[in-house]
């Protein structure tokens, strides 16, 4: 039979297979149509027996059925071409497909899931409750204050040092590294297909040639609230009557803003320029002045 000479339909429904690089499951030829109602971790359909196959295919027919009741409560975006996690809250149904194509999950078989900040768990789930945890943001945000604040001090001074000339001088630059990467969510199932699944979507930048920390914490805060819709939906559809449970505190920073992250530096620049301006008035002497941009500035 030549390289692209029509095939017999063949295997499981008689579809059609295609000419290059057939799919096959334990040595025989799949169609088209069955193969593309696989949605398995990579590799399993690989390893599966014929009859495995035939009745995963089985499974995938009766899961489909599940699309006709799924009432899309909350969508999470993990990005343009990654995941898209559809929760129906009042089916206690999951599926990681904005059309519904792939696996429907019901809410007894999540296990257990966690979203982290890169390594650093900020929501966990399971039968014992939600856990909340408190993130390092805070922290972040209060050590790297100091830094903003010279910056743009520095960065204004070199705007007033060039007004009036053809100046070509480079804009300032300062290097701070954002606190973590990546939202990552896992969940862990008891199902018979699926035991783990994971996604994750970038976290806020931190702009370097323009660095405002108040801007990065909205956008930071707009991301938390919705892992935190995320994870409380997994919860409902999960664990419905398990406890939510906040953690207490562990930092100076999260303490003393209550869990929720700060507005670092607002003023700074503000009152660095109000008390240059009582110096220049003679009111206040170059020194005190100097002291008290270096407390400002926390330098």
């Amino acid at each position: 039979m030549g390289l692209f000479e029509k095939r017999e339909p063949r295997a499981i429904c008689g579809g059609k297979v295609k000419a290059l690089l057939p799919w096959t499951v334990d040595g025989r030829l799949i169609c088209n149509n069955c193969y593309g109602q696989v949605d398995l971790p990579g590799g399993t359909a690989e390893n599966m027996s014929f009859e495995e196959f035939r009745q995963y295919l089985a499974f995938r027919k009766e899961n489909a059925m599940l699309k006709n009741r799924f009432q899309v409560s909350l969508e999470v975006d993990f990005g343009w071409f990654d995941t898209k996690f559809l929760i129906d809250t009042h089916n206690c149904l999951l599926c990681m497909d904005k059309n519904l194509d792939k696996t429907i999950f019901e809410g007894r078989h999540i296990k257990s899931f966690v979203i982290r900040e890169d390594a650093s768990p900020l929501f966990e789930g399971s039968a014992a409750g939600l856990i909340c945890h408190n993130s390092s943001v805070a922290d972040w945000a209060m050590a790297v204050a100091p830094q903003i604040n010279q910056y743009r001090l520095q960065r204004e001074m070199q705007d007033y040092l060039n007004r009036g000339y053809n100046n070509n001088s480079s804009t300032p630059y300062i290097d701070i590294p954002e606190p973590f990467k990546e939202f990552i969510v896992e969940i862990q199932f008891e199902h018979p297909y699926w035991t783990f699944f994971s996604a994750d979507m970038n976290g806020p930048e931190f702009n370097n040639s323009a660095p405002d920390i108040n801007n990065y914490l909205s956008c930071y805060r707009q991301d938390v609230q919705l892992m935190k819709q995320f994870a409380t939906a997994l919860r409902d559809i999960a664990f419905p009557n398990a406890p939510i449970q906040q953690d207490t505190p562990t930092s100076q920073a999260a303490a003393y803003y209550g869990g929720n992250t700060p507005a670092t530096g607002v003023d700074t620049v503000e009152e660095i320029r109000r008390f240059k301006a009582l110096m220049d008035q003679g009111i206040i002497t170059e020194e005190e002045f100097a002291a008290k941009k270096t407390q400002l500035l926390g330098i």
